[in-house]
């Protein structure tokens, strides 16, 4: 179904991180890690000791581009978050500050575990679960109602002692949490 404006979510109920129930389906939109990768470029070729130097495209691999556009240039799914909204979706929330620790607030406000499955992350699991930045949408669907540009990548479990697990091992709330990170940054 083709959502073309947010008049199409007239008289429906808001989404929020809290709906999330055990037996949904946890899927993302957009690129994990992608964007940790670009930083991760940028600090530790082009920002030697601290001083700036221009980004030479020469010098990159194509892996390196693509994470340097994702961080430089991020393209948000912002439509699918209507579209997750028209199909059913039960709980939903950016992923700004890493998929660890933004499911863990999704997890802990609808009182559920997230259980991911570390081959549907990807290559980079660890930086999928960590980076930051990603500007990817998180979200819960009933089973079978995943829609396009969502995919699969863990199930909500009852909970249990941790809010996050991946191949059944718990996750650490690793990401950018701004309280946190800048209350740090500034002593």
């Amino acid at each position: 179904m083709a959502v073309t404006a947010l008049g199409d979510l007239e008289g429906r109920e808001a989404v929020t991180r809290s709906g999330a129930r055990p037996g949904d389906v946890v899927a993302v939109a957009g690129e994990l890690g992608l964007a940790a990768h670009g930083l991760a470029v940028l600090f530790g070729r082009f920002h030697p000791e601290g001083a700036a130097v221009p980004i030479e495209p020469a010098q990159l691999a194509e892996g390196e581009r693509a994470a340097l556009h994702a961080q430089l240039r991020p393209q948000p799914p912002i439509g699918l978050g209507v579209v997750a909204a028209t199909s059913g979706a039960t709980a939903m929330m950016d992923v700004s500050d890493g998929l660890a620790l933004d499911a863990g607030r999704m997890a802990d406000a609808s009182e559920v575990t997230f259980a991911f499955d570390g081959a549907a992350l990807g290559a980079d699991r660890e930086r999928a679960l960590g980076g930051g930045e990603d500007h990817a949408l998180l979200a819960t669907f009933p089973e079978g109602m995943l829609p396009p540009g969502f995919r699969a990548i863990g199930r909500v479990q009852e909970r249990g002692v941790d809010a996050v697990l991946c191949d059944g091992a718990p996750v650490a709330p690793t990401g950018w949490d701004p309280y946190r990170d800048w209350e740090a940054s500034s002593r």
